[in-house]
């Protein structure tokens, strides 16, 4: 397939052109050339201007759309809205023009108002599934969230194919590396970076992005998934019932699947069984895999 990965050059974009250009044609999309592979095709393009957009964004079978500004504090959040949810759009607008099938969003549990968040909000239940109404209430939250609704309506009004990914904290890229590195060394009991403790390996985003490009809906109308994505454990040294009596000491969010955490006390607060059903997605790579490939010393336990 031809595929184009917007956000190409970026620390995630790098990792998931690797995973798709074994099997496929890769074109990346960015402001700058990518140091990782100058050998692809590259498309300087300003996803703002729409105009740029749709006459640029042409000939492919699958968009994976990773471009975005990653966080809420590397800009005002007005900006950080502003651009994010232009460039979804615009986006959006020259797939249809050019009657591209399908895109892969790189979506966040932010937009769920689990991840970054400025109030902590009690979910539904735990595990945190894709039946939870999202509740995002911050400029990334917000934007990632109203991507997301731009996708699933553009799928219903006009048959595009979308895979919305919503992944966690993700660690092994050159990113965020000096906080994940700490972690990983010092462990962690929880913090305001991700109370939940979710994370995942960047290894982890590619392979499911490569899974998306190659996912088959079945005859449903829209054709429109979104998937949470994590590791398999929670990143720090509590339990997850124990992590979660943190934020709610008297009330905790009712358990929807106790054998989980009585099988793997650390599982993840974000169900991964919806990806690993229809996706094929499974986690591959631990925080001890992460502590040996960046020979991080870890204190002992």
């Amino acid at each position: 397939m031809k595929l184009l990965v917007t956000g190409g050059a970026g620390d995630i974009g790098g990792k998931v052109v690797a995973e798709l250009r074994s099997r496929h044609d890769v074109t990346i999309l960015d402001r700058r050339p990518s140091d990782r592979h100058p050998d692809l095709p590259l498309l300087e393009v300003n996803l703002e201007d729409p105009l740029q957009t749709k006459s640029s964004v042409r000939g492919f079978d699958v968009v994976v759309h990773l471009a975005a500004i990653p966080d809420p504090v590397s800009d005002p959040p007005d900006i950080v809205f502003r651009v994010n949810t232009m460039a979804t759009f615009n986006l959006l607008e020259a797939v249809l023009a050019n009657r591209i099938r399908r895109v892969v969003y790189g979506c966040s549990e932010s937009a769920s108002g689990f991840g970054i968040h400025n109030t902590v909000l009690k979910p539904l239940r735990i595990p945190i599934d894709e039946r939870q109404p999202s509740w995002p209430h911050e400029a990334y939250s917000l934007s990632k969230y109203f991507g997301e609704v731009i996708c699933e309506q553009y799928s219903r009004a006009y048959g595009i194919e979308v895979i919305s990914l919503r992944y966690t904290w993700v660690w092994g890229g050159a990113r965020n590396r000096p906080a994940w590195s700490k972690v990983i060394a010092e462990g962690s009991r929880g913090g305001q970076k991700d109370w939940l403790g979710a994370w995942i390996a960047v290894d982890d985003v590619a392979q499911a992005a490569g899974l998306a490009c190659e996912f088959q809906f079945s005859d449903q109308e829209p054709r429109f998934e979104a998937f949470y994505l994590t590791a398999r454990e929670n990143f720090t040294e509590l339990a997850t019932l124990e992590l979660l009596n943190q934020s709610w000491p008297d009330d905790s969010p009712p358990i929807s699947n106790p054998d989980l955490y009585k099988s793997n006390p650390k599982a993840s607060a974000f169900d991964i069984s919806k990806a690993q059903r229809l996706l094929g997605y499974e986690p591959s790579v631990t925080i001890d895999d992460l502590a040996k490939r960046f020979e991080i010393e870890r204190k002992p336990a």
